[in-house]
């Protein structure tokens, strides 16, 4: 009787438990642009005011695509992004300068800020600028900069 009774005390002793949490987040090796280092497009000293047009003086926007360990993921897109769009043509990025803008141009279209574009690493898009100029308005002479944002993403 007394070993019954021992084995009922270990059996009847209180417990502990303690709650555990497991978290993480899974990614994609990363992809980079340029190398992380800031794109520059230079149009020149010398742009004749009346001759923007949305045509004359496009320049290519010479970029490159670069996933670590030559990862080239078969998901990965391309966003162009602004925070200071023009008002009267959607694919051009404000400038410092008033009544001119840039176009950005995904393959010869006209881009849509902020939508992911499927792109292949080893064969992006071709992407350019060509100056445009808001409609009614005189553009004055001088220096000009925009910028925008260029970024990978997963689809």
């Amino acid at each position: 009787m007394k070993k019954l009774l021992l084995i009922a005390m270990v059996f009847s002793a209180p417990g502990y438990a303690d709650n555990m949490a497991f978290h993480g987040t899974l990614v994609e090796p990363p992809c980079t642009i340029n190398e992380g280092r800031v794109i520059e497009v230079a149009f020149g000293d010398e742009l004749g005011i009346s001759k923007i047009d949305g045509s004359n003086y496009r320049k290519t926007i010479d970029y490159s695509i670069k996933c670590d360990n030559s990862y080239a993921p078969n998901n990965l897109a391309l966003v162009v992004d602004t925070s200071q769009p023009t008002t009267y043509d959607s694919s051009a990025i404000a400038t410092d300068k008033t009544g001119l803008g840039i176009r950005i141009l995904l393959d010869g279209q006209g881009i849509e800020f902020g939508r992911r574009v499927p792109v292949d690493p080893f064969s992006p898009p071709l992407l350019e600028a060509v100056p445009v100029q808001e409609p009614g308005l005189v553009l004055e002479e001088g220096a000009f900069s925009a910028t925008m944002t260029l970024r990978t993403d997963y689809l």
